[in-house]
């Protein structure tokens, strides 16, 4: 990560999100303010990495990115200058998990997107297992958040910010059953920051 870079784009998005893509943030004192957690978020735009990293500074977030943004030189350094590394979401890219872990032994928050890939009309679709395993061997806290989208100009933006989801009784082993129930309670404190 670049965070001379990092904060220069922050800056200069943050005064052009404010006049264009405003929001309406609450929960902001469920992040921690020091050592490692894991942002859980809904994805339904290419904005959304954006979005919530204006609204976590100064805490600087890795982003776990689709391979395929990491084909192209130019945009594997950008990618990875914002302290993002690539994902085989076709496989159990066991690199991408190791590189969270280490991620979140250091101290850093780690930014997924559970879903796996966008849903621009913001359904609820599934969440994979991928950061149950990630939460569960690591023990760091899972912050849930949620964007209503869609951007609109100059029209304000839900952007909720969750407690910490409890995975108490389902202890710190990795078998299909309990990534299965971790996902669900991931699932469910996501979405249940919708607002009607």
């Amino acid at each position: 990560m670049n965070k001379k870079f990092y904060n220069f784009l922050c800056s200069v998005l943050g005064a052009i999100y404010a006049l264009l893509f405003p929001a309406r943030v609450d929960g902001l004192e469920n992040l921690p303010k020091e050592g490692p957690y894991i942002l859980c978020c809904n994805h339904i735009s290419n904005r959304d990495p954006f979005y919530l990293a204006l609204r976590c500074q100064p805490r600087y977030l890795h982003f776990m990115a689709k391979a395929e943004l990491f084909k192209w030189k130019p945009l594997a350094r950008f990618c990875t200058a914002l302290g993002g590394f690539p994902v085989d979401r076709g496989h159990n890219d066991l690199n991408a998990v190791r590189t969270a872990l280490n991620l979140l032994k250091e101290g850093h928050v780690l930014a997924l997107f559970p879903q796996g890939t966008r849903s621009k009309d913001n359904s609820r679709t599934p969440m994979l297992a991928g950061v149950s395993m990630i939460a569960l061997r690591s023990g760091a806290p899972v912050i849930p958040a949620y964007i209503g989208g869609p951007y609109r100009p100059f029209r304000k933006t839900q952007l909720s910010f969750g407690e910490p989801v409890s995975f108490e009784g389902l202890g710190r082993r990795v078998d299909s059953d309990t990534l299965k129930a971790a996902t669900e309670r991931i699932e469910e404190a996501v979405w249940g920051l919708k607002k009607p």
